[in-house]
């Protein structure tokens, strides 16, 4: 059984390599998508260089919350389809991401399973902040208007956002892609050969999809979602008996939780400011219990003491 994992870096290099000399086995391909503006890229392509199952790609810039994010993981995907190998499942990772399970656990994870992971839940049944990603019009790849782009400029973005949040009632809005039900969740996913394969043909089929989401917001966070969820490929997510059963129950306000989802820990709660929160020792107890086969977002300073922890406690890594 081969796994692909497709890994989205933009920095920390030396947190990347050793992401994957952990995952790193005879039955395993990395295809790493190093942000095009990113200042560490050549250091990422020369660490990475001595390992013959990895490829490093950098062809675009990748803006929060912009289509640029998709395009690179799909991107991954093609390098990965590409090869000729036959995976069985293609993860989708960050570079800030870390495993909490040794490689036999996870080998023998994807091996006892056919499941799709990816988490999701109808955007209907979310506040309407998020509803309004899809319902107008949203320019986040324009980086000097994006609050978190190196480029931005502090008074235009002051400005795209203060029109925005006065006017935005008076917007023109879209209808969403044919009769389409979108749907939202996390954008990490562990997805099969046949439903990644749905996807891309889907894609090909379907161009004025793509353009819609090109000016959606977050459309990392809903791409993926929303075809599989418009597809026969449902059935075949984990959790989807649940998630039917769930809705004949729902209460206003409630969200779908599921078991794996998107396979790992993240918090979300206050303590992380961006969101999720990098992870230190104090999670440790957390990431050991934890079902979950990886966890987000370490940080090669912060997280030290716990990435330290991990490899000898959770992996089996000599140090």
């Amino acid at each position: 059984m081969n796994i692909a994992y497709l890994i989205l870096a933009h920095n920390q290099p030396l947190q990347l390599e050793r992401l994957i000399e952990r995952l790193n086995q005879p039955n395993i391909n990395f295809y790493v998508h190093v942000d095009k503006k990113s200042k560490d890229l050549s250091s990422v392509t020369q660490n990475l260089s001595k390992y013959k199952n990895v490829t490093v790609i950098s062809r675009y810039n990748v803006n929060w919350m912009g289509f640029n994010m998709v395009k690179s993981t799909l991107d991954l995907i093609q390098h990965a389809l590409a090869s000729g190998i036959n995976f069985k499942y293609y993860v989708l990772l960050s570079g800030q991401d870390y495993p909490i399970k040794n490689n036999e656990y996870v080998n023998n994870f994807f091996s006892s399973h056919n499941t799709d992971f990816i988490s999701y839940n109808k955007l209907s049944h979310l506040p309407e902040p998020f509803r309004d990603k899809v319902r107008l019009f949203h320019f986040p790849d324009i980086p000097y208007t994006n609050p978190r782009s190196l480029k931005k400029i502090p008074i235009l973005v002051k400005a795209y956002y203060g029109i925005y949040k006065r006017f935005k009632k008076y917007m023109p809005q879209r209808s969403f892609y044919k009769n389409y039900e979108p749907y939202f969740g996390s954008q990490w996913f562990a997805l099969t050969h046949e439903t990644i394969k749905y996807v891309l043909e889907f894609i090909k089929e379907n161009k004025q999809y793509v353009k819609f989401m090109e000016l959606t917001e977050g459309p990392d966070e809903i791409f993926f979602q929303t075809i599989i969820l418009n597809s026969e490929r449902k059935n075949n997510l984990c959790g989807y008996d649940s998630y039917l059963d769930w809705l004949k129950t729902r209460k206003d306000g409630e969200l779908f939780v599921q078991g794996y989802s998107s396979l790992r820990y993240m918090d979300w709660s206050e303590r992380g400011k961006p969101k999720p929160a990098v992870l230190d020792s104090s999670y440790y107890e957390t990431l050991k219990e934890s079902e979950e086969l990886f966890a987000r977002k370490f940080d090669e300073v912060i997280s030290a003491d716990l990435l330290r922890r991990i490899d000898i406690n959770l992996l089996g890594i000599k140090m």
